[in-house]
């Protein structure tokens, strides 16, 4: 059987199982956000601090931190111009951005992914993660500032929410050892390299855990909205990425995986944050983003192994 769909069938096992627990009581949302700590400021460095170790740099890949500013700011156009409703255009804006690549990309596809294709992975979420922690709900409230009196947006608060983000540090880190060519010596990773093993298990626990599939009509019919706008950007993205982008087949390959990654797991906090009303949305179009993009990446790798 084909690794791509191994992986896929593995993750849909611990999602269904997790799932299953919080069907029964055993877990709950409660327990899912403070697992979402574990994994943001734990495990997901821990990953990325020993997968990304000993990387040799490559000078062609800081394009893509680049690719990544244009695609992200991208998305925020477009979604700032999909609505005129204000309502309809700020939810937009908070949820058809971003990608959520530490919580989803890297534990599905860390340990099929070359050391070249990883770092080209942290290039990409080196400029991502700033807009994942504030920096896109920035953004959309500075672009439509009128309508929100009472908070208080400029480049001060913008950069305020954007310095939140660990991962970021953690990329940087990375990068800069990997500039440099140096690494970190393997005995001193044996006890990072063991917390590392726990994030694809807890990242995608906290995703079966925040399933959920009570949705009114209506409310499906402005998360479909959403999804259209996320999912046919990022595709025509994807498609002038692969035929436009001077880099290597795996490199190409590995951005376009990106960006059928769903938005990233903070949306719905985002979202509660400037309109509240929406929150229950936004919860679930990040249910139907996951379903989408485990089925869109499981097709892109099978494809991916057949093309490299």
């Amino acid at each position: 059987m084909d690794n791509a769909i191994i992986n896929a069938l593995s993750v849909l096992l611990i999602i269904a199982i997790s799932y299953f627990f919080k069907r029964v009581h055993l877990v709950d949302i409660a327990m899912a956000k403070k697992l979402a700590y574990v994994v943001m400021y734990l495990t997901l460095p821990c990953a990325i601090l020993t997968s990304a170790n000993g990387i040799a740099f490559d000078v062609e890949l800081l394009s893509i931190i680049l690719i990544s500013f244009a695609i992200n700011f991208g998305l925020l156009l477009i979604a700032f111009f999909s609505a005129r409703k204000v309502e309809l255009r700020m939810f937009n804006m908070l949820n058809t951005t971003c990608f959520n690549i530490g919580n989803f990309v890297i534990p599905f596809m860390q340990h099929t992914m070359s050391p070249k294709a990883f770092l080209a992975l942290c290039m990409f979420d080196v400029v991502n993660a700033l807009f994942c922690f504030g920096g896109s709900y920035s953004v959309a409230l500075f672009f439509n500032r009128k309508y929100f009196p009472d908070q208080e947006i400029n480049l001060k608060t913008i950069f305020k929410e954007m310095a939140k983000s660990l991962p970021f540090y953690i990329y940087a880190l990375v990068i800069t050892l990997s500039a440099f060519g140096l690494s970190i010596p393997e005995t001193a990773l044996t006890p990072f390299k063991t917390i590392a093993g726990a994030n694809t298990l807890l990242c995608f626990m906290i995703i079966g855990i925040a399933l959920s599939f009570e949705i009114s009509w209506e409310q499906f019919k402005h998360v479909m909205q959403a999804w259209c706008i996320r999912y046919i950007s990022c595709i025509v993205m994807a498609a002038l990425i692969w035929i436009l982008v001077p880099l290597e087949p795996e490199i190409r390959l590995t951005i376009m995986i990106i960006l059928m990654a769903p938005m990233t797991s903070l949306a719905p906090i985002m979202t509660m944050r400037a309109i509240p009303s929406r929150a229950e949305e936004s919860a679930d179009l990040n249910t139907i983003a996951i379903i989408s993009s485990l089925i869109f990446i499981t097709i892109m790798n099978s494809i991916g192994t057949l093309l490299l």
